[in-house]
């Protein structure tokens, strides 16, 4: 799966390093020292939000129902 990160250099706020937000995933956000560094702590968010989300799915499965995890 391919996200959009919006990367933002946190120097032009006259502090350091970078934040970043995911397009598709608001709620998941990074930040880290390098670029690469947040980029990949912005993944470890994504990945969490999808975890909880299909935790919540789990609630609410009628029987004979299951969860299935597939590359998109």
């Amino acid at each position: 799966m391919d996200i959009t990160v919006v990367l933002h250099d946190c120097a032009l706020d006259g502090e350091t390093g970078f934040a970043a937000t995911c397009v598709e995933f608001p709620e998941a956000n990074g930040q880290g020292e390098t670029r690469e560094e947040c980029i990949a702590n912005l993944r470890e968010a994504v990945k969490e939000v999808l975890q909880f989300r299909r935790e919540e799915a789990e609630k609410f499965l009628s029987q004979g129902d299951q969860l299935q995890v597939v590359a998109a």
